[in-house]
């Protein structure tokens, strides 16, 4: 699938770019069920679940995408984002198994499990080897965190090469489709 947010603009309509959706459930129940003028409300948010999901996004790697746009895009209170994206996460997931490729998932499923150890290693102090004033032993974990630091940054190239080769698959892709009468300027 191409990437849905090439078409964006802040007038653009969601199911107007990306009609293939609109046969999609859950989305076209959400486009069948919204009677909002020119079906906007649904458009905003299926344009807010894109900014917010897809890997091409602008805002996908701000660490507070999901709440600059529920609040700045979608007018949820600040103190309701968590329950808005909770409320929607049918259709999150949705979009991500409709808008993305295998090959998208996948790297963003290695994206996640990477920022959970970092998380995981930020949070972790030496210790090197003593009893603590409560009588506990603390074993020397120095080998351990020095061993997951160099495996990190093995696994950082990996990451690092396989999203090259997505993107020049990708570009090469792009490259090799024929253009439209209208893109090549002969309507």
């Amino acid at each position: 699938m191409n990437n849905i947010l090439e078409n964006y603009t802040i007038n653009a309509n969601f199911w107007e770019s990306n009609p293939e959706f609109t046969l999609i459930q859950p989305f076209k129940q959400l486009w069948k069920s919204d009677k909002s003028r020119g079906k906007g409300t649904s458009s905003n948010l299926m344009w807010g679940i894109a900014q917010v999901f897809h890997p091409k996004s602008d805002m996908y790697y701000l660490s507070d995408a999901k709440e600059r746009v529920a609040i700045d895009l979608l007018g949820v209170k600040e103190k309701d984002v968590d329950k808005f994206w909770e409320d929607h996460k049918y259709l999150t997931d949705a979009f991500i198994d409709a808008a993305l490729s295998q090959a998208e998932k996948s790297l963003i499923a290695w994206e996640n499990r990477m920022k959970e150890r970092d998380q995981f290693l930020a949070e972790q102090k030496y210790t090197f080897g003593f009893t603590d004033e409560n009588d506990v032993d603390h074993k020397d974990n120095t080998k351990q965190l020095d061993d997951m630091l160099a495996k990190t940054a093995k696994i950082y190239d990996e990451y690092f090469k396989i999203k090259k080769e997505l993107e020049e698959e990708e570009f090469i892709n792009k490259k090799d489709k024929p253009k439209s009468s209208t893109a090549t300027g002969e309507i």
